[in-house]
């Protein structure tokens, strides 16, 4: 099997790997052996129940438990992950469990990352802090032995601290520090502890990414990310209020509105919120730029601030851009001149959110947010549109301007094309590979043709347009009509000649299926059935 091949196989085997069809690779050929390992074995789990001396180790991944030993494995993992809780730990428990595993004894030499997942209340129940240190240091001792050769250590963290000087707390902060020694990447995720914050800040510094749910209760975690400013690469807030995102910006003398907070290493910020109330607050100065190396930025939300604070000084490094289009932060934006042409010259992933729009249907807001989608996508490489985008104005855009010339994946799904809607896209974006979106069938303009006229006249009319056109996703609705959007498949297939691949949903496959069957061996479809066969080898599952 050539190497080329064995790559696509790859890939797709990632996306079956959660079903017993992957096993039967197997036994195929030493390559699809080591490559079916290599994805299978890459992550263990090692459960410590608390309640119980049980213990539970299995490769995540694996289809079936396996049955046999697979210490031989062990080699190829490269992620390791142990659940347990903080009081398992300082009352020694963990570390017993841990030590008692067939695989303490060896080292997982390949394992380059750390996840540990601690789910519980800490209270008062510890009284004696030496105690509960001393089984924190053998616990994590037992750790570096199992992972001598870790980078990255993730701590995920779901409990509450009931009061923050508790023995808990404190032992807490030795189990942190001492998992976290000797790592260069250092993640914390943390759910409904922000009293535990006050008693541990001082010992995440250095962390680079943090991830946590915001709400009017924890307003210590704003200490947390200020200290670690200086090292954060990620942080993702969850916030209840988005108005108290202004304090991402604020130093700790920040209320006289001078002082602000900079974030040199960030490249990924992510915001999100279910409150789509707009909240005003002071424009900042000019010359302030907090994140000058943000790469990628998402924001599920309203536009929290009242300038461009957020696109300031990272022209030359944004990548990836997820905003909500609406006609407020349009306008604010436009203003700012933020997306003219000269600017973000590196941004090639957008993803843009029109539902938070009133009256999208009118002609002026389509204008003016379709305008908008427009220049963001001016370099973009991916296009994705979530919500009810006005079809005739974008499809009228993005015919008549070069945004779209370097565009390779479009997704909007919310949309329904006629195939000659499809084709005017694929002809404003002779880079299109994929396009996700639902299917209105051949369209009025076209159904007067018989099957062999729309041939030659789709043949004619675009035989230079579609030439990297590869693959369509169709999203089903209860409005779509199987067998033509197979027809529409199988149109496309004719005069785009690498496009051999339909996404379906498997609820609708068998129809599609057939449809395509029974058209391969009538005209004018018959001449290509070589070619278009291979329709019949669609997606995966969703």
């Amino acid at each position: 099997m050539r190497g080329d091949q064995l790559g696509h196989s790859a890939v797709k085997l990632e996306h079956i790997r959660f079903t017993n069809s992957c096993a039967p690779l197997l036994g195929i050929s030493r390559s699809w052996r080591a490559m079916a390992l290599k994805t299978l074995c890459r992550e263990y789990s090692i459960c410590l129940d608390s309640e119980s001396d049980r213990t539970t180790t299995e490769f995540t991944l694996w289809p079936t438990p396996m049955k046999h030993d697979h210490s031989g494995f062990y080699c190829l993992v490269n992620e390791i992950a142990i659940s347990t809780t903080s009081k398992n730990v300082f009352n020694g428990k963990a570390a017993k469990q841990l030590g008692s595993l067939k695989c303490a004894d060896e080292s997982f030499n390949s394992a380059k990352v750390l996840k540990v997942m601690l789910n519980d209340c800490l209270n008062d129940e510890l009284s004696d802090v030496p105690v509960a240190t001393s089984h924190v240091k053998g616990f994590v001792a037992l750790v570096k032995r199992l992972m001598p050769r870790v980078t990255t250590v993730k701590i995920e963290y779901e409990g509450e601290a009931e009061d923050q000087e508790s023995v808990s707390c404190r032992a807490f902060e030795r189990l942190l520090s001492g998992l976290y020694s000797g790592s260069d990447t250092r993640e914390l995720t943390l759910v409904n502890c922000g009293l535990l914050l006050p008693a541990v800040s001082n010992t995440m510094l250095n962390l680079t990414k943090i991830e946590t749910i915001w709400d009017t209760t924890f307003d210590e975690t704003i200490e947390l990310i200020r200290l670690n400013a200086a090292t954060l690469k990620t942080l993702e807030i969850a916030c209840a209020q988005p108005t108290k995102l202004v304090k991402l910006l604020e130093s700790r003398s920040g209320s006289n509105g001078s002082d602000y907070l900079t974030y040199p290493n960030m490249h990924t910020l992510h915001l999100s919120s279910g409150n789509i109330t707009r909240y005003k607050c002071k424009p900042f100065n000019r010359e302030y730029i907090p994140f000058p190396r943000l790469e990628q930025l998402s924001l599920d939300l309203v536009y929290p601030f009242s300038d461009d604070v957020l696109f300031r000084g990272n022209t030359k490094t944004l990548k990836y851009l997820h905003m909500a289009a609406d006609p407020t932060t349009i306008n604010l934006l436009n203003n700012y001149h933020t997306f003219e042409r000269e600017k973000l010259k590196r941004l090639r992933h957008v993803k843009v959110d029109v539902s938070y729009v009133n009256g999208i249907s009118d002609v002026t807001t389509a204008e003016l947010v379709v305008g908008f989608v427009m220049k963001l996508a001016h370099r973009a490489q991916t296009l994705e549109i979530e919500g009810q985008i006005p079809k005739d104005a974008l499809l009228s855009a993005i015919s008549l301007s070069d945004h779209c010339k370097d565009l390779q994946l479009l997704v909007v799904n919310d949309l329904c094309l006629s195939l000659s809607e499809i084709l005017t896209v694929i002809e404003a974006a002779p880079a299109l590979s994929d396009l996700y979106c639902r299917s209105l069938g051949i369209g009025d303009d076209l159904k007067h043709l018989s099957m062999d006229q729309l041939v030659d006249h789709l043949e004619l009319k675009y035989k230079y347009v579609g030439k990297n056109f590869k693959c369509w996703k169709l999203w089903h609705s209860q409005n779509t009509i199987v067998e033509s959007a197979a027809t529409c498949a199988m149109l496309l297939a004719c005069i785009c000649p690498k496009f051999t691949y339909n996404v379906v949903t498997s609820s609708v496959r068998a129809k599609y299926n057939n449809s395509i069957i029974k058209m391969l061996d009538t005209l004018p479809f018959s001449k290509h059935k070589v070619d278009l066969e291979r329709l019949l080898f669609v997606g995966w599952d969703e």
